[in-house]
């Protein structure tokens, strides 16, 4: 499927009411296949690769998180899908609290699961303040010394990457630059507007630490909070739990 002049990998089994599966990043709609496999027995199941992961095209240029929610948003119109339920890990828990923040949209959102989601600044400590003095502070000397653009780009480059998360690290230029657009935007203004929602939450999850799940929990109107035994992939480190959460929430 051509969307946004990207080819979308997804998939769409299943019949019923619509299910939407958003994956984490540097993940794919393979993470999702167990939970696939048990919501198409009641429910129509889709799921896609953002641009840049997967078997989705490559990026052409970086994204912002609203690049990524147009791209469901035109997805889920081509397929005429008029209700949905969102289901988000982790980035899919970025896209999920924008969407909810929008206030036109050709589909109703009838309820979310956020699991283990990305969206709320972290409270730094004072190793992530002094690694984000040192990165700054570096970057400024780089800029101000009598080098080529080209030069300081790649000597930056590499700064972000001794510097960054090994997401940062690992990812091609043009999701590096999202990556940036995306942990630096503060989500929590959308926790107001967020339909009814499921919170589900790894115990040791540190990608995304427990306070933000309560602090999710306590904005979100109609919401509750379950947590697994696991980090930040807990509907994979405690799938036996998650299963039985999701059958009981989706009355399978």
């Amino acid at each position: 499927m051509i969307i946004n002049d990207y080819k979308i990998n997804y998939i769409d089994e299943g019949s019923g009411e619509a299910v939407l599966l958003l994956h984490g990043w540097g993940s794919n709609l393979k993470s999702f296949t167990s939970l696939i496999n048990l919501l198409k027995s009641k429910y129509r199941v889709l799921a896609i690769d953002y641009p840049g992961f997967g078997e989705s095209e490559e990026l052409k240029k970086s994204f912002s998180i609203d690049d990524y929610c147009d791209i469901v948003v035109e997805f889920l119109k081509k397929l005429e899908v008029k209700d949905v339920i969102l289901v988000g890990h982790s980035y899919g828990g970025r896209i999920i609290l924008k969407l909810n923040n929008r206030d036109k949209l050709p589909f109703e959102i009838k309820k979310n699961v956020l699991i283990d989601a990305a969206g709320l600044k972290d409270k730094k400590n004072l190793k992530v303040k002094l690694k984000v003095f040192t990165f700054k502070t570096l970057k400024n000397i780089f800029n101000i010394l009598p080098i080529s653009m080209a030069k300081k780009d790649e000597m930056i480059v590499n700064l972000r990457k001794k510097f960054g998360s090994s997401d940062y690290a690992s990812a091609p230029k043009l999701l590096q630059e999202t990556l940036v657009r995306s942990v630096n935007e503060d989500l929590i203004y959308c926790l107001d507007k967020m339909r009814e929602s499921l919170i589900i939450w790894g115990d040791k999850d540190t990608v995304t630490p427990m306070w933000m799940a309560k602090l999710m929990e306590s904005k979100i109107k109609n919401s509750g909070l379950v947590m697994l035994n696991g980090g930040h992939f807990s509907y994979i480190d405690d799938p036996v739990t998650f299963e039985r959460v999701i059958i009981s929430y989706f009355n399978l």
